[in-house]
């Protein structure tokens, strides 16, 4: 039988010819004819970032629509138009714990109330992309994928967002092709051309794969890693980026969460010329000489990560989905569990959500609030989910004004 004359595809048949079989795309002609019309899932992400930043390079001076950009989100101006920039969050108000550090990072996305902490002194209960996984995944393969570019995990409440109850985090996957693999499916085929145009992905990340595997073995870096994960973290974690765009255009997952790097951040960032460690930079006094010549440090590290976020949200864009895009299907929180990190602050985070949220988010301004609670956000990304809850954590109503 010719499957590319079948008007109804499975995505359960074989796909041959290829060294891998990976989730396709949800696509017309693999769809029954009553589900044509069907509009694209949402998809929910959320990125993390390390360490604070320097605020004072983050906050844009204006808001609104015409909002002038600060020194580091300047660098959103490729996507400017699908991003929100989102001042004067507050997370878990009033919450005490031993370190600064995993009081920020392990709590990030928790459902826990205020000082509902676990074994080990904070607060870890289902988080809130386990939460929404819980009412979406049952459609996808696998319910939620976890990832990250750090493989230590010693420390649970540094190295982990993501959990299915207190003091049980689900993990992450740092290494590209266990990603792959995960992804790995049988599936049905599509039209030539479009089926054409992803086998050539897939070959793509493949062929990068493979590089970076050889590669390692040349120059490996000065922490032991895995055998495949590119020595330069750049590399690294743009392969990750690509592989998770993979999995959300292929609706192998709906929901995933990605902390570019463990908190309290890398020890040096020699792919942009900064040696220094990261913690010791964002702990540095800016009215000291030292404090204030290194700050651009700083900023140059929360513009770094800016611009991998950047990248990502371009390779969602460039997806046809339903008329729009992969991006306008996706509702993407990105920031860190700290304001500052040598305060170790959680007052005024630094807060982006991209994509159109299936048409609930309107990108292209800076909205700033006074008093919000960081979870209000949380709960208005789970209620657009369909996640039926009226708290989460702090929360007391769905954040307003971002449609």
């Amino acid at each position: 039988m010719n499957i590319l004359k079948t008007r109804t595809l499975s995505r359960r048949t074989m796909l041959r010819g290829v060294g891998t079989t990976l989730g396709l795309p949800l696509l017309e002609a693999m769809q029954p004819l009553r589900a044509a019309a069907t509009a694209p899932p949402l998809r929910s992400v959320f990125v993390f970032v390390p360490g604070g930043v320097n605020v004072d390079a983050w906050v844009p001076p204006s808001d609104g629509s015409n909002y002038e950009p600060s020194p580091t989100l300047r660098a959103l101006a490729p996507v400017r138009e699908h991003v929100l920039v989102l001042s004067g969050l507050n997370a878990r108000d009033g919450e005490v714990g031993a370190n600064g550090h995993p009081l920020g990072t392990a709590p990030w996305l928790s459902s826990a109330p205020i000082n509902d902490k676990d074994r080990g002194g904070y607060c870890t209960d289902v988080s809130v992309d386990q939460l929404i996984a819980a009412a979406v995944g049952g459609g996808t393969r696998l319910p939620s994928l976890e990832l990250g570019c750090d493989s230590d995990s010693r420390n649970m409440h540094e190295s982990n967002i993501s959990w299915r109850g207190p003091a049980s985090p689900l993990g992450k996957e740092f290494n590209p092709r266990d990603v792959y693999r995960r992804l790995a499916r049988q599936l049905g085929g599509i039209d030539r051309e479009k089926l054409d145009e992803y086998l050539e992905s897939v070959r793509s990340i493949e062929r990068r794969i493979e590089f970076a595997s050889q590669h390692q073995l040349k120059n490996p870096p000065r922490i032991q890693l895995p055998e495949s994960i590119p020595a330069n973290y750049l590399d690294h974690v743009h392969l990750l980026c690509d592989l998770l765009v993979l999995a959300l255009q292929t609706d192998t997952t709906r929901v995933s969460t990605f902390m570019f790097n463990n908190e309290p951040g890398r020890r040096s960032w020699n792919e942009i010329g900064i040696r220094e460690n990261h913690h010791t930079l964002a702990h540095l006094d800016p009215r000291s000489n030292e404090g204030r010549e290194r700050l651009a440090k700083l900023q140059k590290i929360d513009q770094a990560y800016v611009e991998i976020f950047v990248r990502l949200l371009q390779k969602l864009a460039a997806v046809p989905e339903g008329g729009k895009s992969l991006l306008d299907h996706c509702q993407i929180l990105y920031g860190s569990g700290l304001a500052w990190g040598r305060l170790h602050n959680r007052q005024n985070l630094p807060v982006l959500l991209a994509g159109g949220a299936g048409g609930a988010a309107k990108g292209g301004r800076h909205l700033r609030y006074t008093g919000a609670a960081f979870a209000d956000l949380h709960l208005w990304m789970m209620r657009n989910a369909g996640v039926k809850r009226d708290r989460v954590a702090d929360s007391s109503a769905p954040l307003k004004r971002l449609g």
